[in-house]
This record gives structure tokens, C-alpha cells and sequence, in this order.
């Protein structure tokens, strides 16, 4: 485990060695746009408020934090962020995912394909430190990286489930439930579909082997495993089938990905296809590991076909739309086209690879053993350290290891916007302002970027933004030389100051100054963080064409990123718009009294008050967390009745209702009836997983 853990620090050189280095770091990366402002939120809002910050408002108009996958913001170890500074928090994350690969990978390689010591620690290296890993993790794909690391462990759990149901069912949950709050969805939909692969392949053993009771049982225990996994991760799960129906990701997606076979030959021991970004196509596991699979193909035919047969298949579908089993596969199985990169199916390939390189470094040793023991042992070693070498420096190049303190910097652009817009929201032409430095100084951005926006939001900033866009959007807003922002629409949403690059011809943008080559403007027609507006004809909330803003005085009390309080007098009654983006949660009390919240121009709520003066608070208390932690709880206490019953099962207390059925299988390999014994083979004592973990 040491070496695995070697291996885990040096894909990242040199971030261990200097505290102002850490992987991704770059003003473009996914790490420094999303995944760092939400964590920095979690671990201030949990630092100064004692809660967890469930709606982050500082870009993109506001977004449900819980439901959002790139925060993972119930993914146990996500908590760690609570105990270290955000880049010691990263760079440990990295660390014990990269590892935590490595030991899934060995105990597969060592349990399921009962291969010795050395040839299973090539499959866990080859698998940790392939290079497509690293290349997204060096695009800032935090949550990709969490979410592969639990494909071997779900491989795993499977087996060992299928082969003992009552003891490691609840293992399989686990896994389940952890590669489900991982936070990729498309990433945990590939895993899930391994794991109905991978379980139906040992059922079939086990039907064989053990007869149709034993495998009725496994089948039952993987089935409530799977559905315990997924109550466990339904505070996230419940939030984020909400926010998929409201977010831009329910419009037409169409992926147009594709492969050609040649272009996947030959980045299979290359560079990635030409016009594809380096981590979307990376398709190479390594010249080492490649060159020891296909030697483990050709030596280990029996072992290997089944492994073969699924990394062939994985190729096809990774191959996108040039490949006539991803259009048969699309319309067999509930939205597999519906994600985008369709390439990162591959990493299921590269897990496979990784078994036949152990496969193949297994045939070297164990022919060098009939000469003499060292022969093998030497052998062994220097087939890792090949692997080792030639994977670290290969990883070298896509890590894309970067300074900290250059991306948390705030740039004066920033900190003089923030002077100038107070309260009010910033909007960036060419997102001028990182998203990092907002949650940084808490700033509110009306642009932004992140894969679920609110649709809402997109189409009112479409308009205010002076552009037309269509389809699924990920990025607000678009910029061109013949784009004008509309000030009164950008004003309703409390815009306060405008960015850009380019100057801006509007007499209600006022220009106030120059900051290296960038323009800041004042908007003359900002509406304030809420407004009274006249009703319409029918009573109801007026149009975006037709509203009338009624004389008030409105107040601003609390502005939170989970509330909002302010106080309005008027002599007339009216609706009370909150300058924010209306969304399923978000409640309106009025002196203490729940009111219902109605919406204007489609996206700013809108709340009936009466003459006088009034104290509303807007406040975001969403029910699909409270019903998503309701599940959660339940799948947890169904998980520690079934944990309490196995342990009184197994030492007598209970009755035996299943019998103890012979079991011939003995740790039978992939692919292959059973396996001949050898000295180094990992001990085949039923179910002994968790000895083998202490071996290692």
C-alpha cells in the first residue's frame, strides 16, 4: 500500500513538495471555476454560521447547492474541506481518490482474477495513474476522478456479494451510494452500468457452480444492495431530479461526439484525435500497460476473453457516433445519449486494460517461478517499475500542476467592481470577473458557468443580455461586437455595474472607469434588490411588457445566500419582486405569515403585499432536501438492522434460515471455471476480503 500511495504523490509532482502548487490549478480549469467557490462556501458558511449553505448566489443568477453535482456536497469526504486550507483540502482529496483507485484495483485484481502480489499491483498502478485520469483531473474534473475511483470497489463488492450476500450486501450499498454522491452523474450512470454487467456475469457462475437457490438469494441481495445504495444518496439524488427539470439540461441535448476506428487506434498508443481537447480524447493507457495486456491476451486466452470482450465493447461505444453499437446501445438504454463527452465510457476500458496488463505481468512471473523464486520476484518488481516510470512521467504532461496563489488573488478589476456594485449583482460581457474571486470576496455575478443552470435564468438573460441562444446552455452570457445589453432588463435583476472588454454605447450605462484595458459601467436603471409593481388588469403579476413600478420604500435587512429580509412601506398595495431567481424552496413570509409566491417575467418572484408597511422575508427551505435526508436516514437504519442481523446470524443468534450451500467455485477467475493454486495467489477462504486487505 505504500507504493500505491508513492505512486498517488508523484503523479502529482510537484505539488508535494511545495504548498503553492496543487494539480488544475489554472484560470480555466473546473477546479478553479466551480469546484473551489463551492467549497470555499461550504467551509465558510459551516465556519461562521454552523450550517450547511444549501443555494449559492454568487454566480449564474443562484444555484441549489445541494442539488448541484459539482459541489458533492454530501459526499463524505468532501467534509474533510472543514479541517484544512482549501488547497491542502485538494490536494488530499486528489491524494486518497488516486489511492483509493489503486487499492480497488488490487483487491479486484487479487480476489476476483486471483493473480499474485506483483502482477496485481501493475493492475492497480496502471489503473490509478492512467493517463486519462490524470488529463481530467488536470482539467480540474474533481468529481469525474471521485466518481472512477469507485468503479474497482463496485467491481468488488459485486463478487464478494454474489459469493456471500448476506455478509457483504451491505458493502455493495455502500459502494453504490458513494459513487452515486461522487458528484458526476454521467460517471455513476457508466459505473452502475458496469455493476449490472459485472453481476449478471457471477450470477451465471454462481447458477452454475451452486445451483438456482444460492443464486436467487445473491440476485435478491444485489438487487436490495443496489436499492439501499441509492436511499443512501437520496439527499442528493431527490434535489437533483429537481433542479434537472428546471435547469437547461432538460432541452434537447445531442451529443455528435465521434471516433473513427482508426483515429481510436491510434491514440490508443498516441495522442489523443486531432480537434479533441486532450482530456476528452485520451484515449492511451500507457505504452507499458498496453504492450503487458496484449500479452496477457495472447498467453491468457482462457482468463482474459471475457475482459477482452468488454474492453472491445467499451471502445465501441466509446467511439461515439461513428460507431454502429453506440446507435443500437442509445436506443436500448434510458438516456445513454443524453451526456455529453461521450468518450469517458472509456475509463470502464481502461479498468480492463489494467486487469490484462496484471494478466500479462501474471504469465512472466509464473514462468520465471519454474526456474527459481527470485528470478520471479526480480521479474515482478521490474515489470512494476517499468509501469511506474513510464506512467508518472507520461502523467507529467497532462497534470497541468499550477500556482495557488495566482488563481486566489483577486485582481483590481474585481475589488474595484465590488466597491462600486455593494449589494448589487455584476455583469461580466466576457466573464471578466472569476467565479473564485465572487465567492472570494462575495460578489454577485449575473453571469457564470456550470453545467445545470437554471432554464429560467438562461432565457431572461438571453434577452437582457441582447443575444439569442438556443438548446442547452452551460455559459451566460454570449458576446459579440453586435451584442447590447439591455440595462432595464439587467436593472430588474438588481445589475448594479457591467464589465467589458469592449466599450459600451448606452446612455443609462454611465462609465465610471478603466482597469487594465477593461470598462466599468454603472446601470442607471438598477431596480434595487426588490421593487412594488403595479398589478395587472387581471390582478395577477403584470408582464415584462406592461409593468408599472408603484412608489415604495423598500428596505434591504439581511441579504444571505439562503435569505433575504427587507422592509416595504407604500401607500398602495402591489407585488413585491425580490431581484433574484425564483426556484422550488424558496418561500415568502409576510409579517410573519407564509404567503404564496407568484412569478414575474418568468423567473423573479413575486409576493401580493397590502398598503402600509411590511417585513418580508424571502427565505430557501427546500422540501427535496428534508424528503431527500428522509430517505437517506431510512436507507441508513435499514443498513445497520441489516449489519446487526448478520453479525447475530453468523454467530448462532438467529435461526438459520439459509442453508449452507456447497460452494465449488473457489475464487474462480473471470472468464474461466476455476484457477490452479499457486504459492503468491491471494488466499480463496470464502469471503475473506477483508484478511486480504490487511495482507497488502
Amino acid at each position: 500500500m505504500a507504493l500505491l500511495l508513492l505512486v498517488a504523490l508523484l503523479i502529482q509532482w510537484p505539488a508535494p513538495v511545495s504548498d503553492d502548487q496543487l494539480v488544475a490549478a489554472w484560470p480555466g480549469s473546473d477546479l478553479v471555476v466551480s469546484h473551489w467557490p463551492m467549497v470555499l462556501e461550504l467551509q465558510r458558511t459551516v465556519a461562521q454560521a454552523h450550517r450547511l449553505p444549501l443555494w449559492n448566489p454568487y454566480f449564474g443568477g443562484g444555484l441549489p447547492l445541494g442539488a448541484d453535482p459539482l459541489a458533492a456536497l454530501f459526499y463524505p469526504p468532501t467534509q474533510l474541506v472543514y479541517f484544512f486550507s482549501l488547497r491542502h483540502y485538494f490536494f488530499l482529496l486528489m491524494t486518497l481518490h488516486f489511492f483509493w483507485a489503486g487499492l480497488g484495483t488490487l483487491l479486484l485484481a487479487r480476489r476476483v482474477l486471483a493473480l499474485p502480489r506483483w502482477p496485481a499491483l501493475v493492475a492497480a498502478v496502471s489503473y490509478m495513474a492512467t493517463p486519462r485520469l490524470i488529463s481530467h483531473l488536470g482539467a480540474g474534473h474533481v468529481t469525474i476522478m471521485q466518481t472512477v475511483c469507485w468503479y474497482p470497489w463496485l467491481a468488488l463488492a459485486a463478487w464478494a456479494t454474489v459469493r456471500q450476500p448476506l455478509r457483504w450486501g451491505p458493502a455493495l450499498a455502500f459502494c453504490v451510494a458513494m459513487t452515486l454522491l461522487a458528484g458526476h452523474p454521467q460517471m455513476a450512470y457508466y459505473g452502475l452500468l458496469m455493476l449490472a454487467a459485472v453481476s449478471l456475469w457471477f450470477l451465471l457462475q454462481r447458477l452454475r457452480q451452486a445451483g438456482r437457490r444460492p443464486a436467487l438469494l445473491s440476485a435478491s441481495c444485489l438487487l436490495v444492495a443496489c436499492g439501499l445504495g441509492v436511499a443512501l444518496a437520496g439527499v442528493h439524488l431527490l434535489p437533483l431530479q429537481e433542479l434537472m427539470r428546471y435547469s437547461t439540461r432538460a432541452y434537447a441535448l445531442h451529443p455528435h461526439d465521434q471516433i473513427t476506428l482508426t483515429q481510436f487506434l491510434q491514440a490508443l498508443v498516441n495522442t489523443p484525435p486531432p480537434g479533441w481537447l486532450t482530456w476528452e480524447g485520451m484515449i492511451a493507457p500507457g505504452l507499458s500497460v498496453l504492450c503487458l495486456a496484449a500479452f496477457g491476451t495472447a498467453s491468457r486466452t482462457r482468463k482474459a476473453w471475457l475482459l477482452v470482450l468488454a474492453v472491445m465493447l467499451v471502445a465501441s461505444l466509446a467511439m461515439g457516433q461513428s460507431s454502429k453499437v453506440y446507435h443500437v446501445v442509445q436506443h436500448l438504454l434510458p438516456d445513454f445519449d443524453r451526456f455529453r463527452g461521450l468518450a469517458r465510457i472509456w475509463f470502464l476500458g481502461l479498468l480492463g486494460i489494467a486487469l490484462l496488463a496484471g494478466l500479462g505481468t501474471s504469465t512472466v512471473t509464473e514462468a520465471l517461478r519454474r526456474l527459481s523464486r527470485a528470478a520471479s520476484l526480480g521479474a515482478g518488481a521490474l515489470l512494476l517499475a517499468l509501469v511506474v516510470t513510464n506512467l508518472t512521467l507520461l502523467d507529467q504532461h497532462y497534470s497541468q500542476v499550477g500556482s495557488v496563489s495566482l488563481i486566489t488573488t483577486p485582481p483590481r478589476l474585481a475589488l474595484a467592481a465590488q466597491q462600486l456594485a455593494g449589494d448589487g449583482r455584476i455583469y461580466s460581457l466576457q466573464e471578466n470577473i472569476p467565479q473564485l474571486t465572487a465567492a472570494e470576496l462575495e460578489l454577485r455575478l449575473a453571469d457564470g458557468a456550470d453545467p445545470l443552470l437554471v432554464g429560467a435564468y438562461v432565457q431572461y438573460m438571453d434577452r437582457a443580455g441582447g443575444y439569442y441562444g438556443t438548446g442547452y446552455q452551460q455559459r451566460i452570457p454570449y458576446d459579440a461586437p453586435w451584442v447590447h445589453p439591455d440595462p432595464r432588463l439587467l436593472g430588474l435583476l438588481h445589475v448594479t455595474v457591467l464589465v467589458s472588454k469592449r466599450p459600451l454605447h448606452d446612455s443609462h450605462l454611465l462609465l465610471v472607469g478603466e482597469i487594465d484595458g477593461t470598462f466599468l459601467y454603472r446601470n442607471s436603471l438598477d431596480a434595487g434588490p426588490a421593487y412594488l409593481l403595479r398589478p395587472g388588469p387581471d390582478g395577477q403579476p403584470p408582464s415584462l411588457a406592461h409593468y408599472q413600478p408603484l412608489p415604495a420604500t423598500v428596505q434591504l435587512l439581511r441579504l444571505q445566500d439562503d435569505e433575504q429580509s427587507f422592509r416595504v412601506t407604500s401607500a398602495t398595495g402591489g407585488y413585491l419582486v425580490v431581484a433574484t431567481t425564483a426556484y422550488p424552496g424558496w418561500i415568502a413570509i409576510l409579517d410573519g405569515q407564509r404567503m404564496p409566491v407568484q412569478s414575474f417575467a418568468g423567473l423573479m418572484p413575486a409576493i401580493r403585499v397590502g398598503p402600509g408597511t411590511h417585513t418580508l422575508s424571502y427565505l430557501y427551505r427546500p422540501a427535496s432536501v428534508l424528503r431527500g435526508t428522509a430517505l437517506s436516514a431510512l436507507g441508513l437504519l435499514t443498513l445497520l438492522f441489516w449489519l446487526a442481523g448478520w453479525q447475530l446470524y453468523r454467530r448462532g443468534r438467529l435461526p438459520r434460515i439459509f442453508p449452507r450451500w456447497p460452494d465449488r467455485s473457489r475464487a474462480a477467475p473471470v472468464g474461466s471455471a476455476s484457477s490452479a493454486a499457486s504459492p503468491e495467489q491471494a488466499p480463496s477462504s470464502e469471503g475473506e476480503i477483508a484478511a486480504s486487505l490487511g495482507q497488502e
